[in-house]
């Protein structure tokens, strides 16, 4: 039987383009399964782990199949066929079968804590197992058909392995800054199958006949201990991805955009690393001292990046003042070049390994097949660990030493087994941990994000961190300075208690629960301080505060002065979720649904503001619910401004905008009634005198203020989206749109824009005397002229 061969060239580019939809595919799954499961730490480390332990049995398997086959290029090519065929059942079985949800849903209502996490693990293997096997298959057929020559086995095994993490890495970057953005998330996915379907063509069309292959050997590795220092390196490597993501995440590196690179960053050091590999490692002999040397240098660039990390903010600033380059550029630039100098020496590890490992060509298919699956493993380990354990309970600081020192026991071990004693190793191995270990004695272990004065730049003086914590899903920072109090979670300024974040706060539960007729439940997306929580409590309806992150919690009582202790009020059920997940699986009705997030472009908040997700918020309202959501008018453009409220717009057929009155704010507030709003405004005044002292701590005094407070009604709204694009789960334009105006927190410019669609009479949303329609058009002519005279202020500003 003839057995098929293929040019290195063109063997080359179907690696590379297998390279590039295997990391598609990852991004892709965790982007629509968090859409099902939700984005809690769970949730994601559920779907994560089953796409890392599917690649691991990929490799097992068919690394053993690949030393009974006949022809592994053959069966590489069927793999690629069943990567897509598997791909797009998976899609279909998560979009077009009710019954998957379904059970979701069942299981998230019925079931505990452990019970929905078996669950969330079930159906998560359930799609993802069958792709994610085929993709891990593909290594050990490419090993079984390539590295043949036992003189070049090191070469051949980096060559093929640093060409498929360079595909990986152009998949990152294609993902996080093109393919999404352009395509959408369906086509980025089809992109990927397209690819596996073009490794197929080029396979099917360039192929050519051979002579029967080698036969396979017995023969067993006489390395099998390389295998389990190949599980301690991939332990260290994600171990060291999710610490660099969630530090680089306090100092505003957040985005999706920034994920990529950071992830780009390690995979392009790794493909560096076997590159290095490729064309030194069958030159040397002492296989197991390189090992070992590069061991010690793992550590000393892994200690040399945590004192950078320190810096991270200083040295963006300098650079910012040496280059034309905006300081968010230069933030994410210097995010990939921390990730990248670890990841070359950890890319040197993998390959060099397994050439220790396997020794010679025999059984390589199997041997490559049990690399693979101990380093996944350990990948699987790493970031489980140091996500759920290693993070919240010895910080990110002390963690980071602990990889730093696994390294180095690593190195050690190599060395204790060496015949030549290798002196200067020892030497540099001591010296090494003396330094990092040092660093456990240093006065601060925290990450987070100087608070900066006006001009962006320099620290704010006076601030004192009074709360700290490492959590799960973020960073949780608590600041004071007099009689200010702040909240961050990764360097992201929730809420606090200066006057605007309070109208904020508090105005964002008065608002859509006055619009409401006789409320008895509302929720609010995120706790933050709890203001929201505690102003939405006066209003006598129970209240959910759906809350992702549990430090935010405890940092709670330091703000009661603002939240009148709601964490403590029975009437509050905080839930520990996604609040997505939370509002899509829950058989609670509610009254009111407010959405509130300080940053459209942090982590996953874009999905909270997706047409699907304001459907979802319908869907659990009340007959005669409202639901609203806090919209920024600074840090975006004005049609991404204009998208957003189109987006709202297109679910809450009804849907008013409101603008605080009293001073300045960042801020507006859709409401979405199930009616046209028609607000009695004696009716009004009596539902205010329960919360008098809440509004008056706004200096919101009268019924006039409150109701002035009314910026454009529905008709306005509907000119102002007319042709404006939507911002969907399958289109998140505003996730990627204008990244220029990310730290730009000026309003006066898209407020004056809003008010030039301000043509309706707002006087027609309210029922009241004469008399009290003739004082209320008095105060929207009063707030109007202050909205205006702050725009021509700002103007003249900015011209001077």
């Amino acid at each position: 039987m003839m057995t098929w061969t293929l040019s290195n060239r063109l063997l080359f580019a179907a690696i590379f383009i297998s390279g590039v939809s295997a990391m598609v595919y990852q991004l892709i799954w965790v982007r629509l399964l968090g859409l099902v499961f939700g984005v809690s730490s769970f949730a994601v480390a559920t779907v994560v782990a089953v796409f890392l332990l599917g690649l691991g049995l990929g490799s097992y398997f068919f690394g053993r199949w690949s030393e009974r086959a006949r022809d592994p290029l053959r069966i590489y090519l069927y793999v690629e066929l069943g990567i897509a065929a598997t791909s797009l059942i998976a899609y279909l079985v998560i979009e077009a079968l009710p019954v998957y949800r379904y059970l979701y849903e069942y299981a998230y209502n019925n079931l505990g804590f452990y019970g929905l996490s078996l669950a969330r693990l079930l159906l998560s293997t359930l799609v993802l197992l069958p792709p994610v096997f085929f993709i891990g298959g593909t290594m050990p057929l490419l090993a079984k058909y390539f590295v043949r020559d036992p003189a070049n086995l090191g070469s051949s095994f980096s060559k093929i392995y640093y060409l498929n993490t360079l595909g990986a890495c152009a998949g990152a970057l294609l993902t996080g800054f093109v393919f999404v953005r352009y395509f959408g998330v369906i086509g980025t996915l089809m992109i990927a199958v397209g690819g596996n379907l073009a490794v197929a063509l080029i396979i099917a069309l360039s192929k050519r006949g051979t002579g029967a292959p080698r036969p396979a050997t017995g023969a067993q590795s006489p390395y099998s201990y390389m295998l389990v220092f190949l599980f301690l390196t991939g332990f260290i490597s994600l171990g060291y991805e999710m610490l660099w993501v969630r530090i680089l995440s306090t100092y505003g590196l957040s985005t999706s955009q920034a994920f990529a690179l950071i992830l780009a960053g390690f995979l392009s050091g790794f493909s560096v690393g076997a590159w290095v590999v490729a064309r030194k490692v069958d030159r040397r002999r002492d296989l197991e001292g390189w090992f070992s040397a590069v061991s010690i240098v793992t550590a000393f660039s892994g200690a040399l990046v945590l004192l950078l990390f320190r810096q991270f903010e200083a040295i963006t600033i300098l650079l910012a003042d040496a280059t034309p380059m905006s300081q968010l550029t230069l933030g994410m630039t210097l995010a990939f070049t921390v990730s990248f100098i670890p990841a070359v020496f950890m890319g040197i590890l993998f390959p060099l390994g397994v050439r220790i490992y396997a020794h010679d060509v025999d059984r390589i298919g199997a041997k490559t097949g049990n690399t693979f699956f101990s380093n996944t493993l350990g990948c699987v380990l790493g970031s489980v660990l140091t996500g759920f354990v290693l993070i919240p309970f010895l910080g990110m600081w002390n963690t980071t030493l602990l990889l730093i020192n696994l390294s180095l026991l690593i190195a050690a071990a190599f060395l204790l087994r060496g015949r030549d004693r290798a002196g200067a190793q020892w030497v540099s191995l001591i010296v090494v941990a003396a330094v990092a270990n040092l660093l456990v004695f240093t006065d601060s272990k925290t990450f987070h994000a100087e608070l900066k004065g006006r001009d962006l730049r320099t620290a704010a003086e006076g601030f004192e961190v009074i709360y700290y914590a490492e959590g799960l899903s973020g960073t949780v920072t608590a600041v004071e300075r007099g009689n200010y109090r702040g909240l961050f979670v990764d360097g992201q300024n929730v809420s606090g208690t200066d006057p605007v974040l309070l109208a904020d706060s508090k105005m964002l539960a008065h608002v859509p629960l006055l619009l409401a007729a006789e409320p008895e439940v509302a929720l609010t997306v995120g706790y933050g301080t709890g203001t929201t929580s505690g102003s939405m409590l006066l209003h006598g309806v129970d209240v959910h505060a759906v809350e992702i992150e549990e430090k935010i919690i405890e940092a709670a009582p330091l703000f009661t002065k603002v939240n009148y202790a709601s964490y403590a009020d029975p009437g509050l059920d905080i839930v520990l979720d996604d609040a997505r997940n939370y509002i899509a699986v829950t058989d609670e009705k509610f009254s009111v649904i407010v959405t509130d997030v300080t940053n459209l472009k942090y982590k996953r908040n874009p999905y909270l503001y997706t047409r699907e997700y304001f459907e979802i918020m319908r869907e659990a309202l009340g007959e005669d619910g409202v639901g609203a959501a806090w919209l920024p008018v600074g840090g975006l453009s004005f049609n991404d401004l204009r998208s957003l409220i189109a987006t709202f717009d297109d679910v809450f057929e009804h849907t008013t905008a409101w603008y605080f009155t009293q001073f300045p704010t960042h801020f507006i507030i859709l409401a979405g009634t199930p009616e046209p709003a028609r607000v009695n405004l004696a009716e009004l005044r009596e539902r205010m005198a329960a919360l008098e002292r809440d509004l008056q701590s706004l200096g919101v005094d009268n019924v006039y203020e409150l109701a002035s407070m009314l910026l454009l009604g529905e008709s306005d709204i509907d000119s102002l989206v007319d042709g404006a694009p939507l911002h969907t789960d399958n289109r998140p334009i505003l996730e990627y749109s204008d990244m220029d105006l990310y730290n730009v927190v000026d309003v006066a410019p898209n407020l004056g824009r809003l008010i030039e669609f301000q043509q309706e009479d707002l006087l027609a949303y309210f029922a009241g005397s004469e008399p009290q329609l003739a004082e209320l058009e008095a105060y929207f002519d009063l707030y109007t002229g202050h909205y205006l005279d702050y725009v021509r202020s700002y103007e003249r500003q900015r011209r001077n």
